[in-house]
């Protein structure tokens, strides 16, 4: 075991500003204002939604610039002559590979907000893995009631995108208020969600780190699952497992749960892919050829495919970058005669958009 998966610190809490520094987000006459002191910079600028947003500096020497992303959350890349910093004045997450500023503002949903209902556990748990050869780690949410209960609860495996890792969903994605907040509305059946680092790492042939997101089907099948339903009081059954991700996360979802059907009794695919597009495009750091796309063979039996599985769902913001994507895959499954639940959010490829997706596709399964 070479790596000590203990040492990522990815998130805090509200820091108050040291001497000299001014909160980050503010308001002025109404409006958002993004700020930060620095008086010797000679350029300062706050990326969000890949677009660069320049700073006017005061003569206080804080640098401003209007807020102007919708949604409640966004990354938030603060770039000061030229270098990628962290501030500890917006909270962080974990995005682009590597811990990452967010801004969050009220908004006017409350389905992810902390509230005072009955509010399940978060854990960390660690294990080794046969297929990494390392300690790796997991998050898991347990429902309320769980800890005092003999019960056999069903098991979500739930995936993040590309670059975050398993603390996503949590930090950024609040599934763990969703899970709680439906849960007391009666509006979801108390389960476990299981939350693993997707981005697997390996060696290449020239002894370089990178990452093979293909490798997670090992991972999950050979270390995960054995851990987590040997641990804890989940699964067991087909019936008892579902399987859900985002972009990378939702592939990962496809390409798992279409090659193992008898394992999963639904899938959430949440602005992803059904076609393999990562394979072979810059994204595939061991450098493969285009995928063949095997796994979607089940889909040439539609009746067959449509009762393996109690719950096939998509769900993309309707202004996301993928669209066209979406759209292929959209006529695959049409030409296919698959049946699906398919919701349309306004957003884009980001977290207010699959805050929703995991909340509506949580009332929908292991129901059955």
């Amino acid at each position: 075991m070479k790596y000590n998966t203990s040492f990522q610190a990815l998130a805090f809490d509200r820091v108050l500003p040291y001497e000299g520094q001014v909160e980050c987000v503010t308001f002025e006459k109404g409006k958002c204002i993004l700020q930060i002191r620095a008086p010797k910079a000679t350029e300062v600028n706050f990326r969000y939604n890949e677009e660069d947003h320049l700073c006017v500096k005061g003569d206080d020497g804080i640098w401003k610039t209007p807020y102007t992303a919708e949604g409640a959350i966004n990354y938030v890349q603060l770039i000061v002559d030229g270098v990628e910093l962290i501030t500890p004045m917006l909270p962080i997450s974990y995005g682009y590979s590597r811990p990452y500023n967010y801004v969050e503002l009220e908004s006017n949903d409350d389905f992810y907000g902390i509230k005072d209902v009955p509010h399940g556990s978060v854990r960390k748990e660690y294990f080794p893995s046969s297929v990494t050869g390392e300690w790796e780690s997991c998050v898991v949410y347990t429902p309320p009631g769980y800890d005092d209960s003999n019960d056999t609860y069903p098991v979500l495996y739930l995936q993040h995108g590309h670059g975050e890792n398993e603390m996503g969903w949590t930090a950024a994605g609040k599934v763990n208020f969703i899970m709680d907040n439906l849960i007391a509305e009666r509006n979801a059946v108390p389960f476990v969600i299981v939350m693993n680092n997707g981005m697997v790492q390996t060696l290449d042939k020239d002894g370089n780190r990178v990452v093979d997101f293909k490798l997670f089907e090992d991972y999950l099948l050979k270390d995960v699952m054995p851990f987590i339903e040997g641990e804890f009081r989940v699964g067991g059954s087909k019936k008892k497992r579902g399987m859900a991700g985002l972009s990378m996360g939702s592939l990962q979802t496809s390409l798992i749960g279409f090659a193992h059907p008898e394992l999963f009794s639904c899938l959430g695919v949440f602005s992803g892919f059904v076609t393999d597009i990562i394979q072979g495009s810059e994204l595939d750091m061991p450098g493969r050829a285009k995928s063949d796309n095997k796994h979607l063979a089940i889909l040439d039996d539609a009746d067959s495919f449509n009762s393996l599985f109690d719950v096939y769902f998509r769900s993309m913001g309707d202004k996301d970058i993928f669209w066209e994507n979406f759209e292929h895959d959209d006529k695959l499954l049409e030409e296919k005669g698959i049946k699906q639940i398919r919701n349309v959010y306004e957003g884009i490829h980001d977290w207010n958009v699959w805050r929703k997706s995991i909340r509506d596709f949580a009332t929908l399964i292991f129901k059955i």
